[in-house]
């Protein structure tokens, strides 16, 4: 595979959140609006473009110094959008009134206040280390939308509950991977191809422990496209899914 080329690539983050049942691994899936630019009506994770006001810097956040700045910035990011889409806060400190949490959540999904400024306001710091790297995804060249995006995973806090904000993300729920896939495989639902991969490769893991002790380090991954149509991307990098033909992706 040649060297990943971010150029032209809009930088988002996405953040995995995940937890224990009686069943095993779960993590947080979200519906995505039909009617959005990008991967309408698909499953995903929390996540977007990163903001401009997506800074690590300030009182409210800890343990940034010395990352790369784009892994800074796409932990901010991450941690903004899981509470923007689904109600969650990654960040530490005492408990949010829902009331406040109904006032700020818009105030942040329409950038009338900046992250660093909502944390301050409820109390509240973001540790870099809750949002652990998974993987960087870039799509090939000569597709429409380009985002070179940040995958991160992180523990559901204590006492957080989630729920979907009915706008960019209008059902959410908590899932077993191995469901997500056979969801998706029966039709009931679409994955783009690094969701169902990451998915696939969440799927190897039993419980949130071993996720988060999985030694494996974060790839960067641009998929290459065939000449007979098919995107792949490398084998030994973690992933168990590694090929999909291109014509799927792009009617999903």
């Amino acid at each position: 595979m040649n060297r990943p080329d971010p150029s032209g690539a809009t930088a988002a983050a996405t953040v995995i959140i995940a937890r224990d049942s009686a069943c095993g691994l779960e993590v947080l899936a979200i519906e995505r609006a039909k009617g959005m630019g990008f991967a309408g009506g698909a499953i995903a994770f929390p996540g977007g473009k990163v903001d401009a006001t997506d800074s690590p810097e300030g009182p409210a956040f800890a343990g940034f110094e010395g990352l790369d700045p784009m892994d800074a910035t796409g932990r901010v990011a991450a941690a903004r959008e899981a509470f923007e889409e689904c109600g969650i806060l990654l960040s530490a400190g005492p408990p949010v009134d829902p009331a406040l949490r109904a006032i700020l959540r818009p105030e942040s999904d329409t950038h009338a206040i900046g992250f660093a400024e909502l944390l301050i306001r409820i109390g509240h710091v973001l540790h870099a280390g809750a949002l652990r790297p998974f993987a960087r995804w870039l799509p090939p060249h000569g597709l429409h939308k380009r985002f070179d995006t940040l995958f991160f995973v992180a523990a559901l806090p204590d006492g957080e509950v989630m729920l979907a904000d009915g706008h960019e993300a209008v059902k959410a729920h908590w899932a077993r991977p191995a469901d997500l896939l056979a969801d998706a495989d029966a039709g009931r639902s679409s994955l783009l191809f690094p969701t169902r991969c990451n998915i696939a490769r969440l799927a190897q893991f039993e419980t949130a422990a071993d996720l988060f002790a999985d030694p494996t380090l974060p790839p960067f991954v641009q998929p290459d496209i065939s000449a007979d149509g098919w995107l792949t991307i490398p084998d030994g990098i973690g992933y168990p899914y590694t090929r999909e033909r291109l014509e799927n992706m792009r009617r999903t």
